[in-house]
This record gives C-alpha cells, sequence and structure tokens, in this order.
C-alpha cells in the first residue's frame, strides 16, 4: 500500500493492511497499491524517530540498515521482497 502525509509531504510503503489502516485512521491518505513485489531479496525499512517527515529509508543493504541502526534509527524489519 502506498500512503500520503499531506502535512508532512511524504509518502509510505507497507504490505501490512493493518498499518495502512492505522495510518488512513490517523489522517494519511490511501492511495491504493503502489506496486506488487515479489523476489527472493528482502528490502529492509529503519525508521528515524529524530526526523518530523521523510523519516524511513528502505534499503537491500545489510551494510546500510546495520550502519543506521549505530546511529540511532530503529529497525522495522524486512519491509517486502524484491528482485
Amino acid at each position: 500500500y502506498r500512503m500520503y502525509n499531506r502535512y508532512g509531504g511524504e509518502h509510505h510503503y507497507t504490505t501490512s493492511w493493518e498499518e495502512r489502516h492505522n495510518l488512513f485512521m490517523a489522517g494519511w491518505k490511501d492511495e491504493g497499491v503502489g506496486w506488487y513485489s515479489g523476489g527472493s531479496k528482502p528490502l529492509y525499512r529503519q525508521y528515524n524517530p529524530n526526523a518530523f517527515a521523510n523519516n524511513h529509508n528502505y534499503t537491500t543493504s545489510t551494510n546500510e540498515r546495520d550502519t543506521l541502526l549505530r546511529l540511532g534509527w530503529r529497525d522495522e524489519g524486512i519491509a517486502w521482497y524484491g528482485w
């Protein structure tokens, strides 16, 4: 799902219906399905608790993920799988 926060000007992507629903109830705009995922390569999601907007990072790099975690970002696990 692709969600849009018009106050922060950011998009958020999730495969979780529950997360989509919670964001929608908090005022985010539901933009529907952004794309379909597949494959076997994990794409990791991290959250920066110190940023107001655009506070998520998506990466297939475990090095980038681990570097951000050491800098205080929060690990949100695997967002989806790709090619």
